[in-house]
């Protein structure tokens, strides 16, 4: 820092902020406001208070003032108060013609509605329709975030921008402390350098060959449930089991390794479960996580935290070391398979690709042990909670819907009643109806409801639809200056109305089976990698495995509803909790971990 201050640092010198005035970020020069450290979301609260006390000074001590007026440090003094002010207008106004919501709070503005457990989702999607699709919303201390929908907008801030909008800080900051230096924790070229090497192990030709593994994985889930409820319909928690399903499905399909019976719970798949619940409740101490970069190697984190005497973070850091431990052992099986050209493997699991193509690559490509450990551990935890996430609300939604469910019934029965063996990638595909239950479901209720970008530079981005300033005036684009924080509303964007047409909220996978409105279809190009939805968002950052996922989700609904049936149960009430993830929950439970109990019978097949 001494370099940068030079011979003044201890001095306050009016020329030397003259001087460095031209640099983009004049007042994060400083520490409280540096990127990438500890940005804070109302920075410009501070600055306000700062040039309010210095007048405030000024004038108290006019005698002073007096004295200064006779040298040349004062017209310096008065111009940088002058400048700071504009700056600060400048910061505060840019965004001030955006309609946005009344804030709830004087400290925290809007943030609280937005991330509300039960309502935040129903808050995200009200703002956008009613104040069109990028609104203003208050967050910390009268800082403006933005919520935004629109669909040119948000194609901009995806893909043809994205360069310019980049991962929050203490996004990528927490993923690097629960997974390393994996896929959802790096940025610029290491990202496209790690996403460039695992992108073929995802493509569909390869992915064909992973459904009769997925079937058997299938039916042993429909086997474990079935010996439940042999004698009479029994309530039972569909999370737990789909949980461990879609770890084993990642475990063979990505790792080349088993992680145990599906009947049993065990350190790892616990692990796992508590994860997305557990980081939830402490997203308020996300800010902080960039910090700990600077303590040392990952032991030395380890150590400092288990002294720090919060009950939730000492849980994080078990699950952390489970994940980490779990993940280290599994790299070593792949390098040793590697090595020794183990004969029963095939070597066609995606780390085994990825191990093959990084031996491969010239040196500048490759990834560290570090990155690819990192791999594993964002991979199992994506793949496991996101999917099993997704198919817990399928069946919660078959269960609300019993008419739905027996027509889906009738249709995989049909198509697989005496060739359970024979399910495929392109039959299970085939299905009309199971498509559209599928694509329904994640528009309506996407897994992940908001990501989060930061604007880099300034810039201008176009709108799809006008919206109506606070001065009246219609506004065909917006001007986003550096540093601004935007919330990208997928569930919003899955809920427009201008869009999707006014039962955009409602839940109707016929929607599917005919031809999409124009004004769907219209916006192709603008929209999402699946589906014309946002669910998988679009980009270099756009959800690698979506096919995987979606796979998964066809073969187990399609062997699980040909011999079990859903439903609600009588004396429980379930709702879906808003945080990293969507959770089910059973309302009036203190549990912070997800809960979906259903009523399953066996079929007379």
């Amino acid at each position: 820092m001494e370099h940068h201050y030079q011979w003044s640092i201890y001095t306050f010198n009016i020329e030397q902020d003259r001087m460095r005035s031209h640099r983009a970020d004049y007042f994060r020069a400083y520490l409280p406001y540096r990127p990438n450290f500890m940005s804070v979301l109302g920075r410009q609260f501070p600055c306000i208070w700062t040039v309010l006390q210095t007048l405030s000074l000024l004038y108290r001590h006019s005698s002073f003032i007096g004295f200064m007026m006779s040298s040349n440090t004062s017209v310096y003094l008065f111009a940088a108060v002058g400048l700071a002010g504009i700056w600060i207008y400048k910061r505060v106004s840019s965004l001030r013609n955006l309609p946005g919501p009344p804030s709830s709070s004087l400290l925290a503005g809007s943030l609280l509605d937005l991330v509300a457990p039960a309502t935040g989702r129903d808050w995200q999607i009200h703002v956008n329709n009613t104040y069109g699709g990028v609104a203003k919303f208050k967050t910390l201390f009268g800082g403006s975030s933005l919520l935004v929908n629109d669909p040119k907008a948000l194609h901009h801030i995806l893909v043809k921008d994205q360069e310019i909008f980049e991962e929050w800080p203490a996004f990528a900051a927490t993923n690097g402390l629960l997974f390393g230096p994996g896929l959802v924790a790096t940025i610029g070229s290491q990202h496209k350098k790690q996403r460039k090497m695992l992108t073929p192990a995802f493509s569909i030709k390869h992915l064909r060959g992973m459904a009769p593994m997925f079937v058997v994985i299938a039916r042993e889930l429909e086997t474990n449930i079935s010996a439940l409820v042999k004698d009479c319909p029994k309530e039972i928690d569909v999370t737990q089991w789909l949980n461990r399903f879609a770890l084993e499905a990642i475990g063979r399909g990505g790792m080349g390794h088993s992680f145990g019976k599906m009947s049993e719970s065990t350190e790892y798949s616990e692990a796992m479960r508590e994860l997305a619940a557990t980081v939830s409740v402490m997203v308020p101490g996300a800010p902080l996580t960039p910090l700990f970069k600077y303590m040392g190697p990952r032991w030395l984190r380890r150590f400092a935290l288990k002294l720090v005497p919060w009950t939730l973070l000492q849980r994080l850091v078990d699950i952390v070391n489970v994940m980490d431990d779990k993940a280290t052992e599994i790299f070593a099986e792949q390098q040793k398979d590697l090595e020794h050209a183990v004969a029963d493997k095939d070597g066609k699991d995606i780390m085994g690709i990825l191990l093959r193509a990084n031996r491969s690559s010239v040196e500048a490509d490759k990834m560290s042990n570090e990155e690819m450990v990192g791999q594993i551990s964002t991979l199992v935890f994506t793949a496991t909670d996101t999917t099993s996430g997704a198919m817990a609300r399928v069946l919660h939604l078959l269960a609300q819907y019993p008419e739905v469910q027996e027509k889906l019934r009738a249709e995989v029965t049909e198509a697989f009643h005496h060739q359970d063996e024979a399910i495929d990638f392109n039959n299970v595909s085939a299905l009309p109806y199971l498509d559209a239950v599928i694509k329904e479901t994640l528009r309506v209720h996407p897994p992940i409801p908001t990501i989060f970008r930061r604007t880099l530079k300034d810039i201008v981005i176009p709108l799809y639809h006008p919206i109506t300033g606070t001065d009246g005036r219609i506004m065909n684009e917006v001007h986003i200056e550096k540093g601004t924080d935007i919330f990208i509303n997928i569930i919003g964007a899955n809920h427009n109305p201008k869009t999707w047409g006014e039962d955009a909220s409602e839940w109707k996978p016929e929607r599917w089976l005919s031809e999409l409105p124009e004004s769907v279809t219209k916006i192709r190009d603008l929209s999402g990698v699946y589906a014309h939805q946002m669910t998988f968002i679009a980009g270099n950052r756009a959800c690698i495995g979506f096919n995987f996922a979606q796979m998964e989700m066809r073969i187990v609904l399609a062997i699980l509803l040909q011999s079990l049936e859903f439903s609600l149960p009588k004396d429980k009430e379930i709702g879906w909790n808003l945080g990293l993830l969507m959770t089910p929950v059973v309302k009036g439970s203190d549990s912070i971990h997800s809960h979906l109990p259903l009523i399953i019978k066996k079929r007379d097949v």
